[in-house]
């Protein structure tokens, strides 16, 4: 509803216009009333209006007075429709001079204030669906300024525009907050849910926090598949509601239970003393996600509880992980699940050090390449790294569960054994096979990888040595071959002869044919015709 103020030292005029009309019809409130300017003015400090209606004459301080002292004083964006019992010139300048929105005459006629209030109607939801995408925009930005302050990067320019926006207390807390897609078995859940339900979560957490919700962002995250929420959690939340840091959170997550489809996990990191040093607790929000295992309860899991722990001998952590290495050297599958159980728990029971994990994976995965080289010289390093790039340590971190580590190890032994034992002439020959015989088909390598049970990154990897060209590229080759071969034989047109060779988008397939031929399909017909 448009907030409207009525100001007319004539009791029944103010009476008059309160049932001239109905109101809340044209999607108007009638929120106060006043005598004169000076009342006027103490309505306004305590209401937030949209609309004044003030008549020009009035006893202590008149209509243009009071529009002038609201313009210069309170705000430029109210507006303002000026009554009067006649005409004046110079009243009407002055009106105009103070950016006055509308003069009524009087007595109102229903049908003028109608229309008067229409059109005023449509510029406030104009106005108001602009300053909510500007607010939108607003928040999007600040959004990714916070989290390249929690991923490290503090700078002035980050801080100065935070700072823009919120204040924040001494003490604080960076949360964690995953949404737990596990809980429906059954349903596989796409992508869009995914950010669907983040969205729904983060207006519901924006909807809590009220005037606060520049404490909650959007937590962007490392890797493509992160759909947590930060909420960085402020000391003087607890206060304002008479509880205890505890409490508060436990009421917070109880509360978003209520109106979430989802349920969800609460992790919190240690408390830092200013936003500056937001990061600290973020990263150890990250530990508390990913040991969750070992502490949580009530679905939240504290930092905390999980610094009072000794701390892990840096030999018996280097013990754990050359016991993986050999594991999955040797493709001992039950081995390795026992191992990775191990280290996860090994890990989760002792006090963690951000640092010292980063290390232990980085020392995994370095063995492991190195493993990989010695099996076959002519490896492609870039390759196998980005293989197993899956078990990076921000991975790990954004995915917090000891199945992926398992994953991880159980993937990477069954590759090892297959660097071992394929000939990979024997292979190829399948391959180009299929190509010859399906290429009008959606082929892949992942689909001739399960095929042929062999691991999709090994057989890119030897099919680029063996045709010095990456399989995608050789496929389109091929296509391209075929196609310039129909062409040349026959008059289908050009989006036949693309969905023949295996291209359902036409365009894409012309841009092929361009790149490879140097000719459009169609200039490529042309020659052969005029021959």
């Amino acid at each position: 509803m448009i907030k409207v103020l009525i100001v007319d030292d004539e009791p029944f005029i103010r009476q008059g216009l309160k049932i001239l009309i109905n109101w809340e019809q044209y999607g108007y409130e009638i929120v106060g009333e006043a005598a004169n300017g000076l009342e006027a003015i103490k309505e306004l400090e305590k209401k937030d209006i949209d609309l004044i209606i003030a008549d020009i004459k009035m006893p202590e301080m008149n209509g243009i007075e009071l529009i002038e002292y609201v313009r210069k004083n309170i705000s430029e964006e109210v507006k303002i429709i000026v009554l009067s019992g006649y005409y004046e010139f110079e009243y009407a300048k002055k009106a105009i001079k103070c950016n006055v929105n509308d003069y009524i005459l009087k007595p109102i006629q229903k049908e003028e204030l109608i229309k008067v209030l229409s059109s005023f109607k449509e510029e406030f939801i104009k106005q108001e669906q602009q300053q909510t995408m500007q607010k939108i925009k607003d928040k999007v930005v600040y959004d990714r300024f916070f989290n390249e302050i929690i991923h490290g990067k503090c700078n002035n320019a980050n801080l100065e525009y935070i700072k823009k926006y919120q204040d924040f207390s001494s003490d604080l807390r960076y949360l964690i907050i995953e949404i737990n897609y596990n809980n429906h078995d059954e349903i596989t859940i796409s992508e869009n849910e995914k950010m669907e339900q983040q969205q729904i979560f983060y207006q519901n957490i924006i909807g809590w926090l009220g005037e606060n919700y520049y404490n909650v962002i959007i937590d962007m995250g490392q890797t493509k598949d992160c759909y947590d929420i930060g909420f960085i959690y402020d000391k003087r939340f607890a206060k304002e509601k008479g509880m205890a840091e505890h409490e508060y959170i436990l009421n917070f997550k109880t509360n978003m239970q209520q109106i979430q489809k989802y349920d969800f996990f609460i992790y919190v990191g240690e408390k830092v003393d200013n936003i500056e040093t937001i990061a600290l607790s973020y990263k150890s929000a990250t530990v508390a996600k990913l040991f969750s295992d070992f502490s949580i309860e009530n679905n939240i899991a504290y930092y905390d509880e999980m610094a009072k722990r000794k701390e892990l001998n840096c030999s018996e952590e280097k013990k754990y992980m050359d016991y993986l290495i050999h594991e999955i050297e040797d493709n001992n599958k039950e081995e390795i699940v026992k191992c990775v159980e191990k280290i996860y728990k090994s890990f989760g029971e002792h006090k963690i050090n951000l640092d010292i994990i980063k290390i232990n994976i980085n020392y995994l995965l370095c063995n492991l390449i190195n493993i990989a080289k010695e099996l076959d010289s002519e490896i492609d390093q870039e390759e196998v790294m980005q293989y197993i790039t899956s078990i990076s340590f921000e991975q790990m971190i954004s995915r917090g569960s000891v199945n992926h580590l398992k994953t991880f190890s159980l993937e990477f032994a069954e590759y090892l054994n297959q660097l071992r034992q394929h000939s990979f002439q024997g292979i190829l020959s399948q391959i180009n096979k299929e190509i010859s015989e399906h290429y009008m088909e959606k082929l892949s390598l992942k689909y001739l990888s399960e095929k042929y049970y062999i691991n999709s990154a090994y057989l890119g990897q030897i099919f680029k040595k063996q045709y010095n060209v990456s399989f995608k590229d050789y496929l389109n080759a091929y296509r391209i071959e075929k196609a310039a071969e129909l062409l040349k034989r026959s008059d289908d047109k050009i989006y036949k002869i693309s969905e023949k060779v295996g291209y359902s988008n036409t365009d894409y397939f012309i841009n092929k044919f361009v790149q490879l031929k140097e000719k459009t399909p169609l200039q490529y017909r042309k020659q052969f015709c005029c021959r």
